[in-house]
């Protein structure tokens, strides 16, 4: 029985258009691609967020993972100049989060999402949900990359995005879950220029 666990993430269950998310690109900072996010479940791992007992007493479910194949979604990377140096952001096209990470000549990223406090998931109990999304945009060649001659977006556009996603579930309240909690799950992430 695979069930979708609530992905702080990327939410892949809907995606947006790429000329109204380059709309959410904050100030000062350029387009700078759209991309096709995929993500697919990494199985097993020794930490994965599985489903150890039944709601109702019943049997478990013989795949007890909580993760469901996920459809790719829209998105699109800015980047330009904040308070804290140069900067990339995702944009995703279902999540209202802007996620940043410092820039990098040699394309490596690290996006470390706002914790979800309590988030409800299909553990049945109430869980801190932690998120990462790291790895290397494609593209830059032996030179890397550089910020345009604006002062924004990336040089050369990124040709895709290479990477993975760590998100961790725990319960410090310690309230009764049909999952493994704490547990995490782990994720290869690919990024396919979308035009």
């Amino acid at each position: 029985m695979r069930r979708t666990l609530l992905l702080a993430l990327l939410g892949l269950a809907a995606a947006g258009c790429p000329d109204s998310l380059a709309q959410r690109c904050p100030p000062e900072s350029v387009p700078s691609g759209s991309y096709q996010l995929q993500l697919v479940l990494q199985q097993p791992t020794p930490d994965e967020c599985l489903v150890t007992k039944s709601f109702d007493g019943g049997p478990i479910p013989t795949d007890g993972s909580i993760v469901a194949d996920q459809p790719p979604v829209d998105s699109i990377l800015c980047a330009g100049p904040s308070d804290a140096g140069p900067t990339v952001y995702l944009v995703v096209g279902n999540s209202s989060v802007i996620r940043q990470t410092p820039f990098d000549r040699a394309g490596s990223f690290s996006f470390v999402s706002p914790p979800l406090i309590q988030a409800s998931t299909m553990c049945g109990c109430l869980t801190d949900v932690n998120e990462t999304i790291s790895g290397m945009f494609l593209g830059g060649g032996t030179a890397g990359f550089a910020l345009g001659p604006d002062g924004g977006g990336l040089d050369p556009q990124p040709t895709g995005i290479d990477g993975s996603v760590l998100q961790t579930l725990t319960n410090p309240d310690g309230g009764p879950c049909v999952c493994n909690v704490p547990c995490a799950e782990h994720y290869v992430l690919t990024g396919t220029p979308s035009r």
